[in-house]
């Protein structure tokens, strides 16, 4: 049976250890078929770059066979089915990455979106800035699926990059609701 899964590169800075969400797809056999990431991007060369600058813009990837999978990731599998099923949520999650990228965000280590304060009855501004684990939940979230719980700390994964009706009509594209509830 192919699936998607959430996996957690994790990351040690000084004394804080924090994660890089990313998605997992394999196939029926449980071989990695592909990666799909959020990372900072060369603005120049349009490259990816480990560790990203607040000049830096940030883009989605998507990488064929394994790019930073690992024995002992910590892992949630949050989609399996037969090939078609798992292959359509995949295509929703491409369709999120090349909606992200047309809208030239801006690299944000923190994964805040710098829009700042703002008068909470009024509509909030477009997102500007993000990280990895921001592009992770536009991913998720496009799949029709929540976001799972994960034990290493990703911050930025409360970010939402994309606008609401954007990642509504890339589920209505592919026939998927979001499921009740909150984080599993």
């Amino acid at each position: 049976m192919s699936s998607i899964a959430l996996r957690q590169h994790t990351i040690n800075a000084g004394p804080f250890t924090f994660a890089h969400n990313f998605l997992v797809l394999y196939d029926d056999q449980g071989q990695v078929v592909a990666e799909l990431h959020g990372l900072a991007s060369d603005p120049a060369s349009g490259d990816p770059l480990p560790i990203g600058r607040s000049s830096d813009y940030l883009r989605a990837y998507e990488f064929a066979g394994k790019r930073l999978w690992k024995d002992g990731q910590t892992e949630k599998v949050i989609w399996e089915g037969d090939p078609e099923a798992v292959f359509a949520r995949w295509a929703a999650a491409k369709d999120a990455h090349d909606q992200i990228n047309r809208r030239d965000l801006t690299y944000n280590l923190a994964g805040s979106d710098l829009n700042g304060p703002r008068d909470w009855d009024s509509p909030a501004p477009p997102v500007i800035a993000g990280n990895s684990n921001s592009v992770n939940r536009a991913f998720v979230e496009s799949m029709g699926l929540r976001m799972p719980g994960m034990p290493t700390m990703a911050p930025g994964t409360e970010n939402q990059l994309l606008p609401q009706n954007t990642i509504d009509q890339i589920r209505a594209r592919y026939g998927f609701r979001l499921p009740p509830g909150g984080l599993f």
